[in-house]
């Protein structure tokens, strides 16, 4: 069954203007096709010093970005977005919605402290998994983000729940594109599992800068699966 569903990886570069990542999410997200379409990590923000002044809520601007396009093109799509936290440090956080119905939201449990992530956001303690169907198609998603795939009790979980795939927002660095690509094949592997890998293209801002890229979806044998316009498209 999995081979008649449509995933789209979203690509994109991850500028220091707001408004300028939605747009692009927005206009890659309307472009492509898939029937699961899932964005980067923190794909409206990047990774900032100063999240805390640009989290957002669920009336704000990404979280209707997701539901607005979800709704029109009928697709269970996936971002990650800085979410508020009260008085508190924000989420790291990927949100998910389906039709513009929101299906819930899964909050980095494993911050990247090599960069002191962890004096800029809050973690989370969920695993999140949740199911797909559509007409006579069901399965099962669930989620981890970037420094999570470094632990593999996470996907371990996602298993147990029933998961057959597992998506990986990140903003993973191209000098590690390596330890990437490793991580992924092996959690695919170990679990018997698709892992799709979304990654940013690039990163532009004060707190973070460079090249990224190298979004890949690996089957249970831990073969890549790549539509035939990936690299020129940045997705598939």
């Amino acid at each position: 069954m999995l081979q008649n569903l449509k995933i789209s990886a979203i690509q994109m570069n991850i500028t220091n203007e707001t408004n300028l990542n939605l747009i692009t999410a927005k206009e890659m997200t309307e472009k492509c096709e898939g029937d699961i379409v899932c964005l980067p990590e923190l794909f409206s923000t990047g990774f900032r010093w100063d999240a805390i002044n640009f989290a957002e809520g669920e009336n704000e601007m990404a979280f209707k970005i997701i539901k607005e396009i979800s709704a029109k093109r009928k697709i269970l799509l996936i971002g990650g977005i800085t979410e508020k936290n009260g008085n508190n440090l924000p989420y790291n956080t990927a949100v998910v919605f389906e039709n513009g119905n929101f299906r819930g939201k899964y909050r980095k449990i494993h911050l990247f402290r090599h960069c002191n992530e962890h004096l800029y956001y809050s973690a989370g303690d969920k695993i999140f998994t949740c199911e797909f169907n559509k007409g006579k198609f069901k399965t099962k998603i669930g989620l981890m983000i970037c420094y999570d795939l470094r632990f593999p009790e996470i996907a371990g979980e996602i298993m147990k729940r029933g998961a057959e795939i597992i998506f990986v927002p990140a903003n993973f660095p191209n000098q590690r594109k390596s330890h990437w690509k490793t991580l992924l094949k092996a959690r695919a592997i170990e679990n018997l599992c698709y892992v799709v890998g979304v990654n940013a293209n690039e990163i532009h801002n004060n707190y973070l800068e460079g090249k990224f890229g190298n979004s890949v979806c690996y089957d249970p044998w831990g073969n890549s699966v790549k539509g035939k316009k990936f690299e020129e498209r940045k997705y598939f």
